[in-house]
C-alpha cells in the first residue's frame, strides 16, 4: 500500500508530481533527465541527491557540452560548489533554461551566470567577457567589445555607477522579449 513508483523505480509517482510543480519542467522531461543520471551508475547505488563530477554530467548533457557558458551555468547551479552534481541541481538547472520558466526568473539566473568575477555586479569587464564567450573570442576587436559595453552601460546602468545590478539587469531583460527563447534549450 505505499506509494506506487514509476517506471525508473527510483523516483514515487508523488515525488515525479511535486518535482512537476517545484520546477517548470514537464514529468516526461524530469523522467528523461533522471533515466541520464541513472547511467552514470548504472542505477545501483543511485538516490536523487548523490553527487557526480563535473564532467560526467556535462557528457550526458550535448546542450551543456558546447554551450560557451557551461562553467558559469556548473559553477551557478552547483548547489554545495564542489564541481559535482546532483539531479535536483540538473532539475534547477533546466527548469531555468525551460521555455516555460517566466522571464523575470531567467534574468535573475543569468544575471549570476553572467557575472563572471561573482561580486553581484555586471561590470564593463563582465560584458567584455561575455562579449568574447559570444564571439568565439576573436571575432570583435577590442574597440567593438568596448562599444558594445559602453553602449550597455549607458542604456541599462539606471544608477549611472558605472555598473549593472540584479535589478536593473533583470528589468532590461523584461523589455526584451526574444531574451525568454535566447536563455532556453530543450531537454
Amino acid at each position: 500500500m505505499g506509494s506506487k513508483t514509476t517506471k525508473t523505480s527510483i523516483i514515487t509517482n508523488e515525488q515525479l508530481a511535486e518535482y512537476a510543480e517545484l520546477t517548470y519542467l514537464s514529468k516526461s522531461e524530469i523522467i528523461f533527465i533522471l533515466q541520464k543520471f541513472l547511467q552514470l551508475d548504472g542505477g545501483r547505488n543511485f538516490s536523487l541527491t548523490k553527487r557526480f563530477p563535473e564532467q560526467d554530467v556535462v557528457d550526458l548533457f550535448p546542450q551543456l557540452k558546447h554551450n560557451p557558458f557551461r562553467d558559469r551555468l556548473l559553477h551557478v547551479f552547483s548547489s554545495e560548489n564542489d564541481d559535482s552534481f546532483s539531479f535536483e541541481d540538473m532539475l534547477d538547472l533546466f527548469s531555468v533554461l525551460s521555455e516555460k520558466c517566466p522571464l523575470t526568473v531567467k534574468a535573475t539566473w543569468a544575471f549570476q551566470i553572467y557575472d563572471f568575477d561573482n561580486d553581484n555586479l555586471i561590470t564593463k569587464e563582465d560584458i567584455l567577457e561575455l562579449c568574447d564567450r559570444i564571439t568565439q573570442q576573436d571575432r570583435l576587436q577590442e574597440e567593438e567589445k568596448n562599444s558594445i559595453a559602453d553602449l550597455l552601460l549607458k542604456e541599462i546602468d539606471l544608477q549611472n555607477n558605472g555598473n549593472i545590478g540584479e535589478f536593473e539587469f533583470v528589468h532590461a531583460m523584461s523589455k526584451m522579449p526574444e531574451f525568454r527563447q535566447t536563455f532556453s534549450c530543450r531537454v
